[in-house]
């Protein structure tokens, strides 16, 4: 059975894991949405797999409240590693605004960065998918077959959820349920009016 061994293998788990569509690969608009689901795989949907056989816990990345809710620096850095490898690619979806929310964090993330990160300011507010090379090691490593039905069934609802919902709605759940990581945000009025 592979195991999931840091948070790149989960960022690519769930661009490899089946969308609102059913297919394989479905797409995640934006680095805010991505965020807030690897926040809310940690803390919701990892209890329902068998941590101890499936996800090491190095795997999860460390969340902190931050000025627009859960925030992890490695998330970043990990998708710019995927991209920078060819596993993810960015894509311009020119039928979608950006919403303010990400354009803020976005806007909060670069001027937080470190000199030595790349970032791509192109990355806001587009689509995150896996590339064929990104597939293909979900496939060689096992990711998505080695998890049972359930995991699988369990994996792939999430995802739909999260991806069919508005940025909006998303970040109203994660501010309702998750109060201490909402505390010094600097849109929290705004998402929970």
């Amino acid at each position: 059975m592979a195991k999931i061994k840091n948070s790149k293998d989960l960022i690519v788990l769930l661009l490899y894991a089946p969308g609102p569509q059913g297919k394989l690969c479905e797409p995640i608009q934006g680095q805010t949405r991505l965020m807030k689901m690897i926040f809310l795989f940690k803390e919701e949907i990892a209890r329902k797999f068998n941590l101890t056989q499936v996800i090491d816990e190095a795997a999860f990345p460390k969340f902190e409240a931050f000025d627009y809710g859960p925030y992890s620096g490695q998330v970043y850095s990990d998708l710019e590693f995927l991209v920078n490898y060819q596993f993810v690619e960015v894509r311009t979806n020119a039928n979608q605004d950006v919403s303010e929310e990400e354009r803020q964090e976005f806007d909060y993330w670069t001027a937080t960065s470190n000199e030595d990160d790349e970032i791509d300011p192109r990355s806001v507010g587009r689509d995150f998918s896996l590339t064929p090379r990104g597939c293909k090691f979900v496939e060689k490593m096992g990711l998505w077959e080695s998890l049972s039905a359930e995991q699988r069934k369990v994996l792939r609802e999430f995802k739909t959820r999260c991806v069919s919902a508005s940025l909006r709605s998303l970040l109203r759940y994660v501010y309702t349920n998750y109060d201490a990581m909402t505390k010094k945000s600097l849109i929290r009025h705004e998402i929970l009016d």
